[in-house]
């Protein structure tokens, strides 16, 4: 199965000390202990400068330009797989193979690929443009959920306590929309679903893994109700007795790489029903780019460039729906960590630049 998507790649291709689990609760089958687990630090980075050279034209394009294969086609090749749940997969699942029944997983997972088959078994350029853009968007909340953990780590080490509730509530939330953006039965709604509410985000999320395992689910619901409830008590109450309330009993590090997981291993699944599924429509319309990198909020515009290269790098060389580990390449995720970082880095100063894999297997 992974030669026959290495194969179907090339052939559809167009063109931080501080932190830890803080006594809070693991999910069910998984020691708490394990959040030190995979705070790998980040490979070797190449010079950011190289990269913004690249895009502006002033340096030789490397394998990716048109004609040869893109990135995604060469990480096909030249990763191994890994066998569980009577499946292959490209992502090693370390939280949920921990934290759930085989069983159950599996089943799981043949129901969503038998969603997934009604979707792509009728495939058009339509259908395909939203899925690479949902794709696309979870891969945003990955890393935006990555450095908000970064960012909650060196909180955490500086008695930043003001923004702790802040850093953990939207972290948990965004990988949690990560899985709802790759969930079939949600409607894309020309967009909407990326604006979905938070209500209904934790609800839907929430049930899907009550579906794996049902102590799981209530402790996800109960975790992440609290951290709102934090978040809004401090953010709007401004409360006089300072950070002294009570946190749940919730390692959020921790469930965000379980939620993290479940959005690849869907990802992976939709990525099988098209190559099995799909034979034509491999295209990415304008409109849809346009919906990613365009928001207007209030009468304020925001044009994300940086979404505007990525987009049109996947319309040029590979149209079509990947995983979500596949479609971030190491220019994607070096630029996007390095953007937060300080033009001037000190010691003293937050650096997001270090701990690229805390919640995610990134290249």
């Amino acid at each position: 199965m992974l030669w026959a998507l290495a194969r179907f790649s090339m052939t559809a291709d167009v063109g931080a000390a501080c932190g830890g689990a803080n006594g809070r609760a693991a999910p069910p089958g998984v020691a708490a202990a394990a959040s030190g687990v995979n705070h790998a630090l980040n490979p070797t980075r190449r010079s950011r400068a190289k990269s913004s050279a690249l895009r502006a034209g002033r340096v030789s394009a490397p394998v990716g330009s048109k004609g040869a294969m893109s990135h995604i086609a060469v990480r096909r090749i030249i990763e191994g797989g890994h066998t569980v749940w009577g499946q292959d997969w490209y992502y090693e699942f370390r939280e949920l193979s921990a934290t759930c029944n085989a069983g159950k997983v599996a089943a799981y997972c043949q129901r969503l690929s038998t969603q997934y088959s009604k979707l792509t078994s009728t495939w058009t350029e339509d259908s395909n443009s939203e899925w690479i853009s949902r794709v696309y968007f979870a891969v945003k909340m990955a890393l935006s959920s990555s450095v908000m953990a970064m960012s909650l780590d060196y909180a955490r080490c500086t008695n930043l306590r003001v923004v702790e509730s802040y850093l953990e509530y939207y972290m948990v939330l965004n990988c949690m929309r990560a899985v709802m953006l790759t969930m079939p039965s949600q409607a894309w709604t020309d967009g909407s679903l990326m604006q979905s509410t938070h209500s209904k985000t934790i609800q839907v999320v929430a049930q899907v893994v009550t579906q794996l395992d049902k102590a799981c689910g209530q402790q996800l619901l109960s975790g992440i109700t609290h951290l709102k409830a934090l978040r809004e008590y401090i953010s709007y109450r401004g409360p006089s007795s300072g950070g002294s309330m009570k946190s749940p009993r919730f390692d959020s590090i921790l469930w965000s790489r379980f939620l993290l997981e479940l959005a690849q291993l869907q990802s992976e699944i939709l990525e099988k029903s098209i190559i099995k599924q799909a034979t034509s429509g491999f295209a990415l319309k304008s409109e849809f780019i346009a919906k990613i990198c365009r928001c207007e909020i209030d009468g304020l515009v925001f044009q994300d460039s940086e979404d505007v290269y990525r987009m049109g790098y996947l319309k040029r060389k590979h149209p079509l729906p990947t995983n979500i580990m596949h479609m971030m390449s190491e220019g994607h995720v070096e630029d996007y960590f390095g953007s937060w970082c300080a033009e001037e880095q000190e010691d003293a100063i937050f650096n997001p630049d270090v701990n690229w894999r805390i919640l995610f297997d990134v290249p």
